[in-house]
């Protein structure tokens, strides 16, 4: 049984990676041309559409990628509870989209930016339905993560082949939302009807009374993922708001490259790694901070090195995936370019452990910070800079966050960090370690 859960480990984390650099190829095809085409101006208009939309898709999931992923991998063979949480979730999500529909309705009037471009805000609002049916949160759980793997990868496939097929022409940029979304809408639903199939799943609808409890219950880590949104995809809001469509494409030509060097890193670890971690921390806390342990040195190294490969070929990659028209990206991409490496950093300090210690409420006060002195800075920085001035709130948010966090382990006596792990020939032998604790999962 405990070669078993190694070789689930490992499958894990090679399938993911492998398809991640198909799901690397497949944008860098797929973003040049949306880019080049549609030209600054109406790339940011899509841009601005789907980050607005980002705040339905985040109160639809409501954190449930996170609370209901934790519920299930600690105990993945209990059916009942696997049912009852399904049951829970999937009821949860059809109220918050209900909500959802009721809310977008009054900004698609009243928000000027979306009451100027009502069709791409229509067809950028579709994809919530997708977030409604998507079952990740399950395969994470049962640590079956090739399949989300495979879903994606057919998702950008799609997405790739119908972009090339539709999108000729500027005045074309309405279709690039609605392309996203049904794709998203048939990823989902497939993913929806296999988790069904794969675990035996039967949906009753939850309770009302139960539903709002669940609700409560959860509302720390919602709010968390909402602040979290608030420093990242607010950015873009705020942006677009204060200065020109051309403006945000720009800034999010730069960003968009950042986000795909995250997925392919940041994914399969971060996915991989969470169950496993949280079922270290299921048996003891001291067992779940030595794991932690462990990982940290293979991601600091990986995703410096990252980074700085990103700011040294930046204006190359740039110049070669959006042409001339975007040569302002250049800036921002290098600012942005040590995004992974925080980022990284930051999702092992908190999600990994502060999550998975129950240190919720901390976690969301910390990130509440960094949400409102985000907000507070970035209208300043985006009045005084333009979209130079968003990049660099975005980075001095995240970097506060994670310096925060580490400061709040150590007080609590949690030290996430021990320089002898980063010794070279210490790190092959925590992954060693690593390995052998995985063979005696059960």
């Amino acid at each position: 049984m405990g070669d078993n859960k190694n070789k689930v480990l490992i499958k894990n984390v090679t399938s993911l990676s492998v398809v991640q650099i198909a799901n690397l190829v497949l944008p860098l095809i797929s973003f040049p041309i949306i880019s080049r085409i549609l030209g600054p101006e109406k790339y940011g208009i899509i841009n601005f559409a789907a980050s607005f939309i980002t705040y339905f898709n985040l109160l639809i999931d409501y954190g449930f990628n996170l609370t209901a992923t934790r519920r299930v991998a600690k105990e993945p063979l209990n059916e009942e509870n696997r049912n009852i949480v399904f049951q829970e979730v999937l009821s949860a999500k059809i109220v918050l989209f209900t909500i959802s529909v009721i809310i977008f309705l009054i900004t698609l009037f009243t928000v000027t930016p979306l009451s100027k471009e009502k069709i791409v805000a229509v067809f950028s609002f579709l994809i919530c339905i997708s977030t409604v049916l998507t079952q990740n949160w399950l395969f994470q759980a049962m640590q079956n993560l090739n399949k989300i793997a495979i879903l994606n990868l057919i998702g950008k496939v799609l997405f790739t082949i119908f972009i090339l097929l539709v999108i000729r022409d500027p005045k074309d940029y309405i279709w690039q939302p609605f392309i996203t979304s049904i794709i998203a809408i048939l990823i989902s639903l497939i993913s929806f009807i296999w988790a069904i199939k794969t675990y035996n799943l039967r949906f009753t609808f939850t309770k009302w009374k139960r539903l709002k409890t669940l609700l409560w219950k959860e509302k720390t880590i919602f709010f968390s993922t909402v602040v979290v949104s608030l420093y990242t995809t607010t950015n873009i809001v705020i942006l677009g708001f204060i200065q020109s469509n051309k403006e945000v494409g720009i800034y999010t030509a730069a960003q968009r490259l950042i986000i795909i060097a995250m997925s392919i890193v940041n994914m399969p670890l971060t996915q991989a790694l969470y169950p496993f971690i949280s079922r270290s921390f299921g048996e003891s806390k001291a067992k779940g901070i030595e794991t932690v342990k462990k990982c940290i040195p293979l991601l600091f190294y990986f995703l410096f090195l990252l980074s700085l490969g990103m700011f040294i070929f930046g204006p190359l990659l740039i110049h070669i995936l959006n042409g001339d028209k975007f040569s302002e990206s250049i800036i921002l991409f290098r600012i942005l370019c040590i995004l992974p490496f925080l980022i990284g950093i930051s999702n092992i300090l908190g999600i990994q452990i502060m999550l998975n210690t129950y240190m919720d409420k901390i976690f969301l006060y910390i990130t509440s910070i960094g949400a409102v002195v985000g907000i507070l800075l970035n209208i300043f920085l985006t009045y005084k800079w333009g979209n130079v001035g968003t990049a660099i709130n975005w980075v001095i948010i995240e970097t506060l966050i994670t310096c925060i966090m580490y400061c709040v382990l150590y007080k609590r006596h949690i030290k996430p960090i021990d320089i002898k792990e980063f010794v070279p020939k210490k790190i092959l032998s925590s992954v060693q370690q690593i390995i052998m604790e995985a063979k005696k999962k059960k």
